[in-house]
């Protein structure tokens, strides 16, 4: 078994535990309030500039020019598509680019990725990519266990949402270049190494449950 698959596995009550929170479930039926799902975008787009700067880092990180391209290629993806489907969910309900840009993240998203940036900056390559691992396949996990037995309804508003994470060819091709580095980084690294990727990964899991919450919640600092 991959050092992945067993992370995964071990994550597995997690995502689970996801597919019911209120937020997901409002996706899934179509029924979340637009302006909960807003305050997900808001929040999400600052955490994903947070998100490029890691992927940036593991280019400089990378002890391959193969490695490097994986990473540069991936946050690509990530500043042309995933961030550009915000800037256009944002322009539909009137908020500029300028806005988002200017978007401050609620306590529990700030610190998930202040968790991100510790992992990255402080780590090693197995470490940096450990610290973001749960958001890489975290999302594409939860959905489609979410339509696993469930029809994407063609009048769901959020029907885009679910198919970028359920059904993207190019997302998959990403994550499975980024697993693959990350496996192989793990077969060579020591026991004390591993045990800190290990860590850093459910850390990032319990936080991408906890944002859940926080979501729905359009959760504020005091």
């Amino acid at each position: 078994m991959s050092f992945s698959t067993m992370l995964i596995e071990k994550a597995d009550p997690y995502f689970e535990l996801q597919t019911q929170k209120p937020f997901l479930q409002g996706i899934l039926q179509g029924t979340l309030p637009i302006e909960k799902f807003m305050y997900w975008v808001r929040v999400d787009y600052p955490y994903l500039v947070n998100f490029s700067r890691i992927l940036a880092l593991g280019v400089a990180k990378a002890e391959s020019f193969a490695d490097m391209k994986i990473m540069q290629n991936y946050l690509d993806w990530i500043i042309n598509e995933e961030m550009a489907l915000h800037e256009s969910y944002a322009a539909d309900n009137g908020i500029s680019k300028e806005e988002l840009e200017l978007q401050r993240m609620g306590p529990t998203k700030y610190a998930y990725t202040r968790h991100e940036l510790s992992s990255a900056y402080s780590g090693s390559m197995g470490e940096l990519i450990a610290g973001i691992l749960a958001c890489i396949v975290g999302y594409q996990i939860v959905c489609n266990k979410l339509v696993k037995d469930s029809k994407i309804d063609s009048t769901n508003p959020y029907k885009d949402w679910l198919k970028m994470y359920v059904s993207d060819d190019d997302l998959d091709s990403h994550t499975k270049n980024i697993i693959g580095m990350f496996d192989r980084i793990a077969s060579e690294s020591s026991i004390s190494v591993r045990d800190s990727m290990d860590e850093k990964f459910m850390s990032g899991v319990r936080y991408e449950t906890m944002c859940w919450d926080a979501y729905y919640e359009m959760e504020e600092w005091i």
